[in-house]
């Protein structure tokens, strides 16, 4: 772009960005192009400012931060995770999101709030955030999905390890310190996942399956908000904006990972996934589009599906020894919990019997 006003892009895996970064056009025909201009009246982005409670120092080029109490004493950097939460009509539940982000008890993050479109007071209670604490970043953009939501905030991340968090999902307070010391101790790690406890209509525990890729290409067994590694995140180029209905996390990981990547888990629910009457989740069912779903992923990936589906009689076999034990462990939970029900309902019965025989 050339002209008053204009200003200089550098090349990014999703088109160019400017490197001041305040302010971003998407480009609505493509996907991957969010255009840079400085005077947008549709589309803001809120500028951090300088957190006094942090001093930030160089070592060797590299940026360090570290508290007032230590002195002197330079501490090894901790890396710098970005979060990516896209926002569309959330008003009600955008708070308790960008407040769990908040809560964390790791501090070096920055939360990169992309309104994407909301027509409600969602944009309120962002900029609220944003003015709270330096770390949040607001950025209001057209209505693209998800997808281009969340692909969109991660092209003006800085972070090293990026994570995915829906605005109306929480995380728990050591979330993200407990991820971080997974990828530090195991260093050749690609992703990070955790349990999930669901919340608001629900409040089961999400059970799944192992991890295995074989498996991931016919089951999805990794919740949609993981921690994973930057550079895996550009070499997969994003979330496909193609998967408007849903479905989008699984394709993803299916395009990201390959089978010799090292996935961790940590068993404990660190991840609150809010279920509600309607969502994305229901309508996908409810409108039939499941199937169109499954069938972008495998478009998308055929060269996966062909590398480890060239016997589909042996898959199939294979498959149902992967999945056949969870389904079966549930149908057992499920019916000690019918006979547990029939218990009580036959002790209330006796009971009420004794205490007609007593008062006969």
């Amino acid at each position: 772009m050339t002209g008053p006003g204009a200003c200089r892009t550098a090349d990014t895996p999703f088109g160019p960005v400017c490197p001041d970064k305040q302010s971003f056009l998407p480009d609505l025909n493509s996907s991957r192009a969010p255009i840079c201009i400085r005077a947008v009246t549709s589309l803001t982005h809120q500028i951090a400012r300088p957190c006094p409670a942090r001093q930030s120092v160089k070592l060797r080029g590299i940026p360090v931060t570290r508290s007032k109490a230590a002195g002197k004493n330079f501490h090894r950097p901790k890396p710098t995770v970005s979060i990516v939460v896209p926002c569309f009509n959330q008003e009600a539940f955008i708070a308790d999101a960008l407040e769990s982000v908040l809560a964390q008890s790791y501090s070096d993050w920055e939360c990169i709030v992309v309104n994407d479109g909301s027509n409600d007071g969602s944009q309120a209670i962002i900029q609220e955030y944003a003015k709270k604490d330096c770390r949040f970043l607001s950025f209001f953009k057209e209505n693209g999905g998800v997808a281009a939501a969340r692909n969109f905030g991660f092209a003006q991340a800085r972070g090293t390890l990026f994570v995915p968090l829906d605005g109306d999902d929480r995380i728990h307070s050591d979330y993200l310190r407990r991820v971080v010391e997974c990828f530090e101790a195991f260093p050749d790690t690609v992703l990070v996942h955790t349990g999930a406890q669901r919340f608001g209509e629900s409040r089961k525990v999400w059970r799944l399956p192992e991890y295995s890729y074989k498996k991931l290409l016919w089951q999805n067994m990794i919740v949609n908000t993981t921690m994973y590694r930057r550079e895996a995140f550009l070499r997969a180029g994003g979330y496909s904006p193609d998967m408007v209905h849903g479905f989008e996390d699984w394709e993803f990981y299916v395009r990201m990972l390959r089978p010799e990547s090292h996935v961790q888990y940590i068993k404990e629910p660190l991840y609150l996934y809010r279920i509600k009457k309607s969502s994305r989740s229901t309508e996908l069912v409810e409108q039939g589009n499941v199937a169109e779903s499954q069938r972008l992923i495998y478009e998308r990936n055929r060269d996966r599906y062909a590398e480890h589906a060239a016997n589909p009689i042996n898959v199939f076999g294979e498959r149902m020894k992967d999945f056949a034990p969870m389904y079966t462990a549930r149908y057992k939970r499920q019916a000690r919990y019918l006979h547990a029900g029939y218990g009580v309902v036959v002790v209330g019965l006796l009971g009420v019997i004794a205490l007609l025989v007593a008062a006969g």
